[in-house]
């Protein structure tokens, strides 16, 4: 099958098998790609990429779901600004990811800044426009600033892929919510 992608920011048109782990087509046939895993099969969750804004562990990800997709890797995402909330975040924190885990958990915590994101968006948009209810827009606006914040059970959730327990829940939980408001905050001041 023919595979249209965007993989850390540069369009590739592939020729693979329909079934082909990501993994192995990242491997095989992007140059820039350093796969971290050598379990071959969804045990240690080193190989986890972003796809369409949402972690995945690309061993179980078949060619045939990618079409079209935007695939981030952890090289990838290094290059971002994204990066250095995260990045900040730990050093704030005084927390951080063993060098094992370090790109897996990164990626994952991407994604669930994306989640809030998106939640907070929707929470916006829900609210816009809402002249009748000052209720409704005060929230929308503690919404905006960066307040929100991410239950530790959708964290512990989505830190499953990765197989190390480097850092407990209650740690990773302040590191996403500091990382969430150092995003907020640098959103607001380009506003």
């Amino acid at each position: 099958m023919r595979l249209n992608c965007n993989i850390n920011g540069s369009q590739y048109s592939l020729v693979v098998n329909s079934d082909k782990p990501l993994s192995h087509i990242l491997n095989e046939q992007i140059a820039t790609f350093a796969e971290n895993s050598a379990c071959a099969g969804a045990s240690c969750g080193n190989c986890i990429v972003l796809i369409n804004g949402n972690a995945a562990l690309s061993c179980l990800v078949p060619a045939f779901r990618l079409n079209g997709a935007s695939i981030l890797t952890f090289e990838g995402f290094q290059k971002t600004r994204f990066c250095h909330d995260i990045e900040r975040a730990y050093e704030t924190t005084g927390n951080q990811p063993c060098p094992q885990c370090y790109p897996s958990k990164t990626i994952i915590i991407e994604s669930i800044l994306n989640k809030m994101d998106k939640e907070n968006r929707n929470k916006i948009s829900g609210f816009a426009g809402n002249t009748a209810n000052p209720e409704a827009n005060e929230q929308a606006a503690r919404s905006r600033s960066g307040s929100g914040a991410i239950s530790s059970e959708m964290i512990a959730r989505e830190m499953s892929m990765s197989g190390c327990q480097c850092i407990e829940i209650s740690d990773l939980e302040k590191i996403v919510n500091l990382a969430y408001k150092f995003r907020s905050r640098r959103s607001a001041r380009r506003s």
